[in-house]
């Protein structure tokens, strides 16, 4: 395994992380106010949207970012190219506004991640959860914060938490509920519509459990890593493990990666039970 990178460009990671916090928090209160034009996305997922919005806070993002570290890649959701290989410069895979349809909808649950990625893998992560103004924050081998306060994954909580799922889930619960729907599982669903802020839940406890068989590599780079550092149980069942970012991997192309985060016993779980992707 890698040793832990503290510096990147000379700057100490919590420095940074500090710095990201704080401008992706500062832009999504700026360009959030209003919605703008709202289109279609061309994608797979029926309803899927993107705004305005999206495109503004990227471009902001993209900026600030860049400026952070000049030396640095960027990937944004918004016009995202399938990637084979990564350089060795580092990367910032960034969702600028993950919960489009609910922002959209005037709906609370959205937010943005943003990682960074240095030698596949992330060191990195902030997640700004709008609706609670919440923003939380990860480096890599430390505890993770909510707005500045440190945490750790809460069992107890978790124990009598709901269950988030994505829609693509509850279809899969439908079709194949021998498998997607095990009495060990539960019954106590929610959908919720933001999964980076879903991730950052599951952290804390929030959840018991995070279903998205249709996650991106830009919806998990950020909590994934929060999870991580909190310990939370996370992986991409379609692309584990997530990090380090292998070439060629479903991840680093864009497609989905299955994300299953929560409880740790329950998380093995899922690995052993569900089938692999031919039947998804």
């Amino acid at each position: 395994m890698s040793s832990t990178i503290d510096k990147i460009d000379g700057i100490h990671l919590s420095n940074l992380v500090r710095q990201v916090g704080e401008k992706v928090r500062l832009v999504l209160k700026e360009e959030c106010q209003g919605i703008g034009e709202i289109f279609t996305k061309d994608s797979s997922i029926l309803g899927d949207l993107v705004t305005q919005t999206d495109f503004a806070i990227q471009t902001r993002l993209k900026s600030v970012l860049t400026y952070l570290l000049p030396k640095s890649e960027f990937l944004g959701e918004e016009g995202f190219q399938p990637h084979e290989t990564m350089t060795s410069k580092p990367h910032w895979i960034v969702d600028p506004l993950d919960g489009t349809v609910n922002f959209a909808s005037g709906l609370p649950c959205f937010g943005a991640s943003v990682a960074l990625i240095v030698e596949r893998r992330a060191v990195l992560g902030v997640v700004y959860d709008h609706g609670n103004d919440k923003l939380y924050c990860g480096c890599e081998g430390v505890l993770p914060t909510c707005n500045n306060n440190a945490f750790i994954w809460d069992s107890a909580r978790a124990a009598r938490a709901p269950i988030a799922i994505s829609s693509g889930y509850l279809a899969l619960m439908r079709k194949k509920p021998q498998i997607y729907a095990p009495d060990w599982i539960g019954s106590r669903f929610r959908i919720f519509g933001s999964q980076a802020v879903q991730l950052c839940w599951v952290a804390g406890g929030l959840l018991r459990l995070n279903l998205n068989p249709e996650a991106k590599i830009w919806d998990d780079a950020a909590g994934a890593l929060i999870c991580e550092c909190a310990g939370a149980g996370y992986a991409a069942y379609k692309s584990h493990p997530l990090y380090p970012l292998t070439d060629g991997s479903r991840a680093l192309a864009g497609e989905d990666i299955f994300s299953i985060a929560g409880d740790p016993s329950l998380v093995a779980q899922c690995l052993i039970d569900f089938i692999p992707s031919k039947s998804v």
